[in-house]
């Protein structure tokens, strides 16, 4: 696809995000905007990020979409509506404590600790834009603060023995997925019926209690002295990387900043996405949200 027919469908994708603004009935807080400027505010979250930890020695690396976007486009997908960055376990925590204090005004360090409202259990901390809305599909009716935002994960070490990285993962997916809101898009089947059974137990269970009881395997990934690192506890999905494939970390453009990255993000990408240079069909390019606009 050329420069030109990128552009063509970014123009497709702002039109459709307006289009939404009456269905939605959202423009009674915010002016719908497109989505160049969105990924201008979450450009501007990944610099105060990266502010942040190179104040304070602290590694951080954009991931999954947002890599890809990088490589291939030198800057957002076109149609991306988030960002994606990841952190070492320690690294996550210490950045968790200082981006408390020292974000700018107009950013919030969004976690189930600063904001009593948030739900999403699976995505354990996001930097939000203040004076702004995103609206995902069945994001409508929720109370949490909804702004532009970057999405960050922790990741941990693999457990040493392939019974404690079992152990650890089935606690993650089991316990986190029964906390998420029941849903019957999948269809009405024994799979749906039984995740919805759980999901009602779930609610029964407050999340602090899932985070401790996740929280306690972590000893074995601190003690782990595996090569490999995957998304964390906090998280379901079975992503794993190679200490070898992330470090040491190099400097990427991305829209026209430096931001860290993999060193073998073509190892990263391949092993994700296939043949990753290559545009997919139009109708597989999925955008996150229905709405985006500017307060």
């Amino acid at each position: 696809m050329s420069i030109k027919d990128e552009l063509s469908a970014l123009d497709d994708v702002d039109d459709h995000l307006c289009s939404r603004v009456k269905e939605n009935n959202i423009n009674t807080i915010a002016t719908a905007c497109s989505l160049k400027e969105a990924q201008g505010i979450m450009l501007n979250i990944l610099k105060e990020v990266h502010k942040l930890s190179e104040k304070y020695g602290l590694t951080y690396f954009i991931t999954d979409g947002t890599l890809l976007g990088a490589v291939r486009h030198k800057g957002f997908i076109p149609w991306d509506d988030d960002l994606d960055i990841a952190m070492p376990r320690n690294d996550y925590e210490i950045f968790k404590e200082v981006a408390k204090d020292e974000l700018p005004k107009e950013l919030f360090l969004q976690t189930v600790d600063t904001d009593p409202n948030y739900d999403l259990y699976n995505i354990p901390m996001k930097i939000r834009h203040n004076s702004s809305v995103l609206i995902e599909k069945g994001e409508e009716e929720k109370t949490y603060h909804n702004g532009i935002y970057i999405d960050i994960f922790p990741l941990d070490r693999v457990p040493d023995t392939r019974l404690k990285h079992g152990i650890q993962k089935g606690l993650s997916k089991l316990l986190i997925n029964m906390k998420m809101d029941i849903s019957f898009e999948d269809g009405i089947n024994i799979k749906s019926i039984t995740r919805s059974f759980l999901q009602l137990i779930g609610k029964l269970i407050p999340y602090r209690t899932v985070r401790k009881i996740l929280y306690s395997t972590l000893k074995w990934s601190k003690r782990s002295k595996s090569p490999n690192f995957y998304y964390g506890v906090d998280l379901t999905w079975p992503n794993e990387f190679s200490e070898e494939e992330i470090f040491p970390l190099t400097l990427m453009e991305f829209e026209g900043q430096k931001f860290w990255a993999p060193k073998d993000f073509n190892s990263l990408l391949t092993r994700t996405y296939g043949d990753y240079m290559s545009l997919p069909k139009e109708e597989e390019r999925e955008m996150h949200s229905t709405f985006i606009g500017l307060k």
